[in-house]
């Protein structure tokens, strides 16, 4: 039996019918959140502009007020929290990073039904700190005396934008490893595979900088973004390469110096 057919075998075996069927879930319920996104008002995202709004004042002390079709303005510092600011395609991405990660772990059936709600929480939970993060920062940034002709309040609000939504992308998908090495995931791992699973550097760096450009640049190219403002989406799309890849580059590096220090105390 040849390579290809052994590893033909074991995917297989791990995707039954069940997962499969829970993965077409994930992606219709993926589907349905990116549609429902693409038709709301400020009132229907009222449930992730609220409480990034109050984590916002919490930290910062800054107060924003509800407008009615507008979402949550600082009239103080010149800040408004809009639909634009809610972050939706990222939580979809996060909850499909996460909840596909979940299904192809896990090795007790019993537990399929709490991946996609697990996945949802920790999707939520990781674009509300994502969104008060940027706009924390945002609002320090702005009012920074460091400003040119080349460097715009715009560009580095974008540059914020990208690598703190990628940053919390990489935490979320490495807290994800972290959950499916447990037993209810792993079963009974061998000493040959620690957490079942092989501990392939590149592949856990790669799989969130893969989410995260299927968000920025395939996603909104898929729907013909780049006609509105051709120049802009190029600009954009040249900050999200080389600063996504950049903080990549970082964390291949940092993961395999962290892999590297714990093999050498545990050889210790």
């Amino acid at each position: 039996m040849t390579n290809e057919e052994n590893i033909m075998r074991q995917l297989i075996r791990q995707l039954p019918i069940q997962k499969i069927a829970y993965g077409l879930l994930v992606v219709l319920i993926a589907a349905g959140l990116k549609y429902g996104y693409s038709q709301a008002s400020s009132e229907d995202l009222s449930w992730m502009l609220g409480p990034v709004a109050s984590l916002v004042e919490i930290f910062t002390g800054v107060e924003f007020l509800k407008e009615a079709g507008i979402g949550y303005i600082s009239s103080e510092k010149q800040v408004a929290i809009v639909p634009a600011c809610a972050g939706i395609n990222f939580m979809v991405a996060a909850f499909c990073m996460t909840a596909l990660a979940l299904i192809y772990s896990l090795r007790r059936k019993v537990f399929l039904p709490l991946c996609i709600p697990a996945a949802l929480a920790a999707a939520y939970g990781a674009t509300l700190c994502a969104n008060s993060l940027r706009i924390i920062l945002s609002i320090d940034l702005y009012h920074a005396d460091i400003y040119t002709a080349l460097i715009t309040p715009e560009r580095i609000h974008r540059i914020a934008g990208i690598a703190i939504y990628f940053i919390c992308l990489c935490l979320l998908y490495l807290g994800t490893r972290k959950v499916t090495a447990l037993h209810a995931f792993s079963g009974n791992p061998s000493p040959k595979d620690h957490g079942g699973r092989s501990n392939n550097i590149l592949l856990t760096c790669l799989t969130p900088l893969a989410w995260y450009l299927s968000i920025a640049l395939v996603l909104p190219a898929f729907n013909s973004a780049y006609r509105k403002n051709p120049s802009l989406f190029v600009e954009h799309s040249g900050f999200v390469l080389a600063v996504s890849i950049l903080l990549f580059i970082l964390m291949f590096i940092g993961v395999i110096c962290y892999k590297s220090l714990k093999s050498k105390q545990g050889a210790g």
